[in-house]
Protein backbone atom coordinates (compact mmCIF):
# COMPACT_ATOMS: atom_id res chain seq x y z
CA UNK A 1 0.00 0.00 0.00
CA UNK A 2 1.32 3.43 -0.96
CA UNK A 3 1.85 6.01 1.78
CA UNK A 4 1.24 9.75 1.36
CA UNK A 5 4.58 10.50 -0.28
CA UNK A 6 4.50 7.50 -2.60
CA UNK A 7 0.95 8.35 -3.69
CA UNK A 8 1.95 11.99 -4.19
CA UNK A 9 4.83 10.96 -6.46
CA UNK A 10 2.44 8.79 -8.48
CA UNK A 11 -0.08 11.65 -8.72
CA UNK A 12 2.55 14.11 -9.94
CA UNK A 13 3.60 11.54 -12.53
CA UNK A 14 0.01 11.31 -13.80
CA UNK A 15 -0.32 15.09 -14.10
CA UNK A 16 3.08 15.43 -15.78
CA UNK A 17 2.01 12.99 -18.48
CA UNK A 18 -1.38 14.52 -19.31
CA UNK A 19 -2.29 17.49 -21.51
CA UNK A 20 -5.66 17.76 -19.75
CA UNK A 21 -6.71 16.84 -16.20
CA UNK A 22 -5.46 13.37 -15.29
CA UNK A 23 -7.98 10.82 -14.07
CA UNK A 24 -7.37 8.19 -11.40
CA UNK A 25 -9.53 5.09 -11.31
CA UNK A 26 -10.98 3.50 -8.20
CA UNK A 27 -8.68 0.49 -8.62
CA UNK A 28 -5.59 2.69 -8.32
CA UNK A 29 -6.61 4.67 -5.25
CA UNK A 30 -7.42 1.40 -3.49
CA UNK A 31 -3.66 0.78 -3.48
CA UNK A 32 -3.17 3.82 -1.24
CA UNK A 33 -3.04 3.68 2.53
CA UNK A 34 -6.17 4.56 4.47
CA UNK A 35 -6.74 8.30 4.66
CA UNK A 36 -4.54 9.25 1.69
CA UNK A 37 -7.42 9.73 -0.78
CA UNK A 38 -9.47 11.74 1.69
CA UNK A 39 -6.41 13.83 2.56
CA UNK A 40 -5.62 14.62 -1.08
CA UNK A 41 -9.24 15.64 -1.72
CA UNK A 42 -9.25 17.82 1.39
CA UNK A 43 -6.09 19.60 0.28
CA UNK A 44 -7.43 20.18 -3.22
CA UNK A 45 -4.88 17.97 -4.96
CA UNK A 46 -7.76 15.77 -6.15
CA UNK A 47 -11.41 16.38 -6.91
CA UNK A 48 -14.20 13.95 -7.64
CA UNK A 49 -14.70 13.35 -11.36
CA UNK A 50 -17.64 11.93 -13.27
CA UNK A 51 -18.00 8.16 -13.27
CA UNK A 52 -15.90 6.34 -15.83
CA UNK A 53 -17.54 4.68 -18.83
CA UNK A 54 -14.77 2.11 -19.35
CA UNK A 55 -12.45 0.12 -17.12
CA UNK A 56 -10.32 -3.01 -16.89
CA UNK A 57 -12.43 -6.17 -16.94
CA UNK A 58 -11.64 -8.76 -14.26
CA UNK A 59 -13.67 -11.55 -15.85
CA UNK A 60 -10.60 -13.45 -17.05
CA UNK A 61 -6.83 -13.31 -17.18
CA UNK A 62 -6.84 -11.06 -20.28
CA UNK A 63 -7.84 -7.97 -18.25
CA UNK A 64 -9.11 -6.09 -21.32
CA UNK A 65 -10.09 -2.43 -21.06
CA UNK A 66 -13.83 -2.53 -21.78
CA UNK A 67 -16.87 -0.22 -22.01
CA UNK A 68 -19.19 -0.34 -19.01
CA UNK A 69 -22.94 -0.93 -19.39
CA UNK A 70 -25.64 0.03 -16.90
CA UNK A 71 -29.01 -1.56 -16.30
CA UNK A 72 -32.07 0.58 -17.05
CA UNK A 73 -32.40 1.62 -13.40
CA UNK A 74 -28.65 2.41 -13.26
CA UNK A 75 -28.38 0.32 -10.11
CA UNK A 76 -26.07 -2.31 -11.60
CA UNK A 77 -23.09 -2.17 -13.92
CA UNK A 78 -21.57 -4.85 -16.12
CA UNK A 79 -19.29 -5.50 -19.08
CA UNK A 80 -19.78 -7.93 -21.92
CA UNK A 81 -16.76 -9.78 -23.28
CA UNK A 82 -16.21 -9.12 -26.99
CA UNK A 83 -14.74 -12.58 -27.50
CA UNK A 84 -17.72 -14.70 -28.71
CA UNK A 85 -16.38 -17.92 -27.18
CA UNK A 86 -15.78 -16.39 -23.76
CA UNK A 87 -19.00 -14.37 -23.92
CA UNK A 88 -21.09 -17.52 -24.33
CA UNK A 89 -20.09 -18.94 -20.96
CA UNK A 90 -19.34 -15.75 -18.97
CA UNK A 91 -22.40 -13.71 -19.92
CA UNK A 92 -22.61 -10.36 -18.21
CA UNK A 93 -19.62 -9.70 -15.97
CA UNK A 94 -20.78 -7.73 -12.94
CA UNK A 95 -18.90 -4.56 -12.00
CA UNK A 96 -19.35 -3.04 -8.50
CA UNK A 97 -20.68 0.50 -8.86
CA UNK A 98 -17.87 1.74 -6.61
CA UNK A 99 -15.35 0.82 -9.33
CA UNK A 100 -16.89 3.41 -11.65
CA UNK A 101 -15.71 6.26 -9.43
CA UNK A 102 -12.74 8.30 -10.52
CA UNK A 103 -10.92 11.40 -9.36
CA UNK A 104 -9.14 14.11 -11.31
CA UNK A 105 -5.99 16.15 -10.77
CA UNK A 106 -4.73 19.06 -12.84
CA UNK A 107 -1.85 21.49 -13.07
CA UNK A 108 -4.22 24.23 -11.92
CA UNK A 109 -5.06 22.31 -8.75
CA UNK A 110 -1.36 21.86 -7.99
CA UNK A 111 -0.71 25.56 -8.67
CA UNK A 112 -3.43 26.54 -6.21
CA UNK A 113 -2.10 24.20 -3.50
CA UNK A 114 1.52 25.37 -3.93
CA UNK A 115 0.44 29.02 -3.83
CA UNK A 116 -1.37 28.32 -0.57
CA UNK A 117 1.74 26.71 0.95
CA UNK A 118 3.66 29.88 0.02
CA UNK A 119 0.96 32.08 1.62
CA UNK A 120 0.22 33.70 -1.72
CA UNK A 121 -3.28 34.96 -2.44
CA UNK A 122 -3.29 33.28 -5.83
CA UNK A 123 -5.80 33.78 -8.60
CA UNK A 124 -5.59 31.71 -11.82
CA UNK A 125 -2.90 33.33 -13.97
CA UNK A 126 -1.87 30.84 -16.62
CA UNK A 127 0.33 31.94 -19.52
CA UNK A 128 -0.44 29.44 -22.26
CA UNK A 129 2.38 30.50 -24.60
CA UNK A 130 5.05 29.71 -22.00
CA UNK A 131 3.06 26.97 -20.20
CA UNK A 132 3.50 28.59 -16.82
CA UNK A 133 1.40 29.67 -13.82
CA UNK A 134 2.53 32.87 -12.17
CA UNK A 135 1.83 32.31 -8.48
CA UNK A 136 2.89 35.67 -7.04
CA UNK A 137 5.82 37.58 -5.61
CA UNK A 138 7.76 36.87 -2.43
CA UNK A 139 10.23 39.09 -0.56
CA UNK A 140 13.96 38.36 -0.78
CA UNK A 141 17.25 40.09 0.06
CA UNK A 142 17.26 41.60 -3.42
CA UNK A 143 13.62 42.71 -3.40
CA UNK A 144 10.40 40.99 -4.32
CA UNK A 145 10.73 38.15 -6.84
CA UNK A 146 8.27 36.17 -8.91
CA UNK A 147 7.52 32.55 -8.07
CA UNK A 148 6.03 30.54 -10.93
CA UNK A 149 5.07 26.95 -11.63
CA UNK A 150 5.87 25.43 -15.00
CA UNK A 151 3.94 22.45 -16.36
CA UNK A 152 4.76 19.21 -18.16
CA UNK A 153 6.62 18.45 -16.00
CA UNK A 154 5.61 20.37 -12.88
CA UNK A 155 8.45 22.62 -11.74
CA UNK A 156 8.90 25.66 -9.53
CA UNK A 157 10.76 28.56 -11.14
CA UNK A 158 12.40 31.21 -8.96
CA UNK A 159 15.02 33.63 -10.35
CA UNK A 160 15.11 31.58 -13.56
CA UNK A 161 16.19 28.56 -11.53
CA UNK A 162 13.98 25.52 -11.82
CA UNK A 163 13.21 22.78 -9.30
CA UNK A 164 11.10 19.68 -10.00
CA UNK A 165 7.99 19.99 -7.84
CA UNK A 166 8.44 16.38 -6.73
CA UNK A 167 11.74 17.40 -5.09
CA UNK A 168 10.27 20.13 -2.88
CA UNK A 169 6.71 18.97 -2.15
CA UNK A 170 6.29 16.24 0.47
CA UNK A 171 4.34 15.00 3.46
CA UNK A 172 5.62 15.06 7.02
CA UNK A 173 3.48 13.44 9.70
CA UNK A 174 0.48 13.51 7.39
CA UNK A 175 0.83 17.24 6.64
CA UNK A 176 1.73 18.54 3.19
CA UNK A 177 4.81 20.78 3.20
CA UNK A 178 6.96 22.70 0.76
CA UNK A 179 10.74 22.85 1.20
CA UNK A 180 10.71 26.45 2.42
CA UNK A 181 14.49 26.66 3.11
CA UNK A 182 15.18 25.66 -0.50
CA UNK A 183 12.65 28.22 -1.76
CA UNK A 184 14.25 30.96 0.37
CA UNK A 185 17.70 29.97 -0.90
CA UNK A 186 16.57 30.50 -4.49
CA UNK A 187 14.77 33.74 -3.62
CA UNK A 188 17.93 35.21 -2.11
CA UNK A 189 20.27 33.92 -4.83
CA UNK A 190 21.31 36.28 -7.65
CA UNK A 191 19.12 35.84 -10.74
CA UNK A 192 20.66 33.39 -13.18
CA UNK A 193 20.18 33.28 -16.95
CA UNK A 194 22.62 30.43 -17.50
CA UNK A 195 21.73 27.85 -14.85
CA UNK A 196 21.95 24.28 -16.02
CA UNK A 197 18.31 23.65 -15.18
CA UNK A 198 17.04 26.51 -17.33
CA UNK A 199 15.69 25.64 -20.76
CA UNK A 200 14.19 28.25 -23.05
CA UNK A 201 10.44 28.13 -23.57
CA UNK A 202 10.98 27.89 -27.33
CA UNK A 203 13.17 24.81 -26.94
CA UNK A 204 10.67 23.18 -24.61
CA UNK A 205 7.81 23.84 -27.00
CA UNK A 206 9.70 22.32 -29.90
CA UNK A 207 10.70 19.27 -27.85
CA UNK A 208 7.10 18.85 -26.70
CA UNK A 209 5.81 19.00 -30.29
CA UNK A 210 8.28 16.34 -31.41
CA UNK A 211 7.37 14.08 -28.49
CA UNK A 212 3.65 14.47 -29.24
CA UNK A 213 4.16 13.63 -32.93
CA UNK A 214 6.13 10.52 -31.99
CA UNK A 215 3.34 9.47 -29.64
CA UNK A 216 0.73 9.91 -32.39
CA UNK A 217 2.84 7.79 -34.74
CA UNK A 218 2.95 5.02 -32.13
CA UNK A 219 -0.85 5.16 -31.84
CA UNK A 220 -1.23 5.04 -35.62
CA UNK A 221 1.06 2.00 -35.92
CA UNK A 222 -0.82 0.14 -33.17
CA UNK A 223 -4.16 1.10 -34.74
CA UNK A 224 -3.10 -0.42 -38.07
CA UNK A 225 -1.90 -3.57 -36.29
CA UNK A 226 -5.16 -3.99 -34.38
CA UNK A 227 -7.21 -3.23 -37.49
CA UNK A 228 -5.38 -5.99 -39.36
CA UNK A 229 -6.10 -8.50 -36.58
CA UNK A 230 -9.67 -7.36 -35.85
CA UNK A 231 -11.02 -5.65 -38.99
CA UNK A 232 -14.63 -5.59 -37.84
CA UNK A 233 -14.07 -3.68 -34.59
CA UNK A 234 -15.10 -0.05 -34.05
CA UNK A 235 -12.77 2.90 -33.67
CA UNK A 236 -13.83 3.14 -30.02
CA UNK A 237 -12.71 -0.46 -29.47
CA UNK A 238 -9.31 0.19 -31.08
CA UNK A 239 -8.75 3.30 -28.99
CA UNK A 240 -9.72 1.49 -25.78
CA UNK A 241 -7.15 -1.23 -26.49
CA UNK A 242 -4.44 1.37 -27.16
CA UNK A 243 -5.38 3.25 -23.97
CA UNK A 244 -4.26 0.34 -21.80
CA UNK A 245 -0.79 0.23 -23.40
CA UNK A 246 2.26 2.19 -22.28
CA UNK A 247 2.25 4.11 -25.59
CA UNK A 248 -0.97 5.81 -24.42
CA UNK A 249 1.16 7.88 -22.01
CA UNK A 250 -1.84 8.55 -19.79
CA UNK A 251 -4.11 9.87 -22.54
CA UNK A 252 -7.74 8.77 -22.52
CA UNK A 253 -9.34 6.69 -25.25
CA UNK A 254 -11.22 9.65 -26.75
CA UNK A 255 -7.98 11.58 -27.28
CA UNK A 256 -6.44 8.50 -28.85
CA UNK A 257 -9.46 7.94 -31.12
CA UNK A 258 -9.16 11.46 -32.50
CA UNK A 259 -5.45 11.12 -33.28
CA UNK A 260 -4.75 7.47 -34.13
CA UNK A 261 -5.80 7.38 -37.78
CA UNK A 262 -3.43 9.88 -39.33
CA UNK A 263 0.34 9.58 -39.02
CA UNK A 264 1.91 12.83 -37.83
Amino acid sequence: MLDHNQALAALIGHVNGADNPAYLFWDEVQQWQQGVLEGFCGLGLLSKGVNTTSLMCTGCEQHCFMPVNLTEDAQRAFVVCDDPERQSHMGRIAVPLARLQQWQASTRQFARVVAGLLDLDWKPDFHKASAIYRLGMLPSKGGRRWVSMKVQPLRLEINRQVLPLADVLFFTGGALELDQPRVKELLDAPPSDTGKTYISDTSKREASKLATRAMYRDWHDEFLLLQGKHPSKSDAWYSLQIAKLSIAQGRDSETIRHNMKKPR
